[in-house]
């Protein structure tokens, strides 16, 4: 699978590290692939990339004849996690996946642990946030596991030129090939690494070369996010899937001192008016352990996997002369916005 990253390569240039340079728009590419023992690898490494170089790489991608989806993820994930995601969504949704890997482990741009963190003992602080609760932020093991995730946040940040220059190039790339359409995936923590890209002049323009945009479990502020919602113009629609559950969510909310999350619920600030951004309620549905990651789960269920094939593969998602509920099994507001996968806790049947 082709892998974009504006981390730096190693040392021996034969796999992306954690450093990176803040500001800039360097990215390098490779082809990850899987060994005969269960060992990621890189082949056709080109570091520091040209913008001619990368339009070839990433047209050759969009002439294939599977769908293409392009994968930017969350907090915490080395290059390998990305890599294995990437091949979970191909194993999936037997879709071509691009996936963007940048540094969201929560070390310093040069690759180092922050100094002066809270005394730890092993990987303690390496996990999601799932388990950060009100009552033990103050234990060190999660006072370090939140500053790692606040640093994650500001790479993000410092990652946006990067980060533009590749949807731009994405942009330029889909206009050359008259093959396949694109659309994007954003999960989680890389919901903050794109708002804050698209305050950034002409990134939003570029992803109207997509056709769907999935914003999945966004970890954002819910409080104003259909501002920054807007600027996605995609050539399909945009969608936002939240559940109410989700743990690693949850301790997002406390680690940024009670934020709400637009992934685990929207709040009322939802986008009004515009026909082609859905908001997409897991709440209370079959969305395995954690409620995190329920477009890649185990055992996933026949009408989410359908759902997220169609949303993946740049399809629209209740096709023409389709009933609501046969995509969304307990329909949808009578505005269309909203839509539900089970029944909404504020459903009057209840009972609470």
């Amino acid at each position: 699978m082709l892998i974009v990253s504006n981390r730096e390569l190693n040392a021996e240039r034969s796999g992306f590290g954690a450093a990176f340079e803040p500001g800039s728009t360097q990215l390098s590419v490779a082809e990850a692939s899987l060994s005969k023992d269960k060992q990621w690898t890189l082949k056709a490494v080109q570091a520091n990339v040209g913008d001619a170089q990368l339009v070839t790489a990433l047209r050759s991608r969009l002439q294939k004849q599977r769908p293409v989806l392009v994968y930017l993820h969350g907090n915490n994930k080395t290059p390998e996690r990305c890599f294995e995601r990437c091949a979970r969504l191909e194993e999936l949704y037997d879709y071509e996946v691009i996936g963007y890997s940048w540094p969201s482990e929560g070390l310093m741009a040069d690759g180092n642990t922050q100094p002066r963190l809270p005394q730890g003992t092993g990987n303690s602080d390496a996990g999601d946030l799932d388990d950060v609760t009100r009552e033990n932020r103050q234990d060190n093991p999660i006072k370090r596991k939140i500053a790692r995730y606040r640093q994650a946040k500001r790479n993000a940040e410092d990652g946006t030129d990067a980060l533009a220059r590749f949807l731009r190039l994405l942009g330029d790339a889909r206009q050359d090939a008259s093959a396949q359409a694109f659309s994007l995936a954003v999960h989680s923590l890389g919901a903050h690494y794109l708002r804050h890209t698209l305050q950034l002049p002409g990134a939003s323009p570029s992803l109207s070369a997509a056709h769907n945009i999935a914003l999945l479990a966004p970890c954002e502020s819910a409080a104003g996010h259909a501002d920054w919602l807007a600027k996605l113009t995609p050539k399909g629609q945009v969608f936002v899937t939240y559940n109410k559950g989700d743990s690693v969510l949850l301790g997002a909310y406390i680690a940024d001192g009670e934020q709400l999350k637009l992934g685990t619920d929207p709040g009322p600030d939802r986008l009004q008016g515009s026909k082609r951004v859905r908001y997409i309620s897991f709440s209370r549905a079959n969305v395995g352990p954690g409620g995190h990651g329920y477009f890649v789960m185990d055992n996933m269920p026949t009408n989410t996997q359908r759902l997220f094939q169609r949303i993946f593969g740049s399809l629209q998602d209740v096709q023409a002369g389709e009933s609501e509920k046969k995509v969304y099994p307990l329909g949808c507001d009578t505005d269309g916005l909203t839509c539900y996968m089970a029944r909404p806790e504020e459903d009057p049947g209840d009972g609470g």
